[in-house]
Formats: structure tokens, C-alpha cells, sequence
């Protein structure tokens, strides 16, 4: 696809999902797809890293018996985030061994602990080991299956994997939870999008957005996966749905003549 067909008209964003969405201008909407969950805290690429290992064990003296899990869950994350920053320190592998040790202490010691157990999910997913993500998200789910937030969280991985079934599916378990959530729906109106439900599409992301901007947000989606003519359609019926609708009224003019605007490229990555 040319360069011309990366523009400003914002599609969900983040995204997918997460992680991560198109580069803003405030002509176009902005993004409506929502982070999942609630993960850890992400180091920055401008995170400093120390040139040596990092230290592993605490240093300060303690009482004897195992620490608590809560403690071990607390240790874990803190190391999960010194492993993932760039430049990875030269000892991750051992620090990440740490991790997964610290989690599952945790739950050695209360196996329904919830913060190991979707850490532990979390660490697997930043991984990119999505079989043991599924495997311990799942595990978590058995013990709390009332999560919404949490199966939110799994369909945003699942979209993040491009199972765009699997996302549908958990959007709308998380929805017969939590019915009046709009950034479930709104990731759901996403998904079924990406799996090829337009129309169901549509239906979603109309109960939480005017017509025409539902309309806009799948034609920046159909732009993007190269169907212009369907975009442009959409674009249409958006403007008749709302002939006021400049965002609508914008894209559609770059799509029919690009000449009358500046190629500005974008760039579009899948919710996280």
C-alpha cells in the first residue's frame, strides 16, 4: 500500500489494541481502542541499564521462613522490569529465571494468589511464549472467571496475536459481565472488524459512537488493509449518515485526490 494511504484518520488506536496506535493530527479522531488490563509498568527505552549483572539477591537481613507472597510478586515485577528494558542487561536469562521462580513461590504458597497468577500470564505474553500466556491465563480464569477486566485483558492478547476469532469471543464474555463497558465494546467492534464482521462491526461501535464516525473508523481500517474502494464506501454512507462530518469529509478527499493534501504517513500497529 503507498505511502498516501497511511493518513491521520486514527484507527483504534493504541491497540492493541494494544501495544502503539497511528500518529495523531487533530482533524482525525482520537484513538478509541483501549489498553488491556492493568500490566506492570513497562521501562522506557531510555531506561539506563547497568553494564554488570544486576544484584539478584536482597542484601538487607531478614527473618527466617519464606517471605510472603505478596513480597515474592512484589520482587518479581521489579526484576521483570530491569530484564525487559533495551539494552537488556547481560544477565537477563538468570534474572528472568528469578522471576518465574518468584511467582510460582507465590503460588506454592497460595496457589489462587491473583497478582502471581496474572503476573506470571503477563510475563509469558511480554515474552512472546504465547502458548504458556494462554495456558496461565486460562489457569487464572479458572480461579476468577467474574474478571472482566482480566478477560478483557486476554482478548487484547489474543488480537495482539491476530486471533481475531479467539478476541471476538472473549470481548463479548467480558461484555455479558460488564454490558455497559464501552472500551469493551469498543475493542469488540475492532475485533469483529478484523475478523472480517463488518456489519456486526458497525452494529457494535454505533451503540458507542455517532454513525458516522463508526463508519470513518472502518474505513481508515479498510484503507489500511488495502481495500480502498470499500473505504471510500464507507466514507460515503458516513457523510450521508452526516453530511457535517469533517473528518469523514477530509479522508475522503485525500482517498478520491490526493494531490489536494500533503502525504503524511502514519504508522498503525495492533492493540496490545
Amino acid at each position: 500500500m503507498d505511502g498516501r494511504r497511511f493518513k491521520k484518520w486514527l484507527v483504534f488506536g493504541s491497540l492493541v489494541a494494544a501495544s502503539a496506535g497511528c500518529k495523531s493530527g487533530d482533524k482525525y479522531p482520537n484513538n478509541i481502542l483501549p489498553q488491556g488490563g492493568s500490566p506492570s509498568a513497562i521501562a522506557t527505552p531510555n531506561t539506563k541499564v547497568p553494564t554488570q549483572s544486576v544484584e539478584l539477591t536482597p542484601t538487607t537481613p531478614r527473618k527466617k521462613g519464606p517471605l510472603s507472597p505478596e513480597f515474592e510478586v512484589a520482587m518479581a515485577e521489579t526484576r521483570l522490569q530491569v530484564a525487559m528494558t533495551e539494552p537488556p542487561p547481560p544477565n537477563r536469562d538468570e534474572i528472568l529465571d528469578t522471576v518465574r521462580a518468584g511467582y510460582q513461590r507465590a503460588l506454592k504458597q497460595n496457589p489462587k494468589h491473583k497478582e502471581a497468577l496474572l503476573g506470571i500470564a503477563r510475563m509469558y505474553a511480554r515474552l512472546g511464549d504465547k502458548d504458556r500466556a494462554a495456558e496461565a491465563y486460562d489457569k487464572y480464569l479458572k480461579h476468577y472467571p467474574k474478571d472482566a477486566e482480566a478477560v478483557h485483558e486476554v482478548a487484547m492478547k489474543k488480537a495482539q496475536w491476530k486471533d481475531w476469532a479467539g478476541a471476538v469471543a472473549m470481548c463479548e464474555a467480558a461484555l455479558k459481565m460488564d454490558p455497559e463497558n464501552r472500551s469493551f465494546r469498543k475493542t469488540l467492534g475492532f475485533c469483529q472488524a478484523r475478523a472480517g464482521q463488518w456489519d456486526a462491526a458497525l452494529a457494535t461501535l454505533s451503540k458507542v459512537m455517532p454513525e458516522a464516525q463508526a463508519r470513518h473508523n472502518l474505513a481508515g481500517l479498510l484503507d489500511h488493509m488495502g481495500q480502498a474502494d470499500a473505504s471510500r464506501q464507507q466514507l460515503q454512507l458516513a457523510l450521508q449518515a452526516d453530511p457535517t462530518y469533517a473528518p469523514a469529509k477530509d479522508f475522503l478527499t485525500e482517498l478520491t485526490d490526493p494531490q489536494t493534501n500533503p502525504i503524511q504517513q502514519a504508522s498503525f500497529t495492533q492493540p496490545k
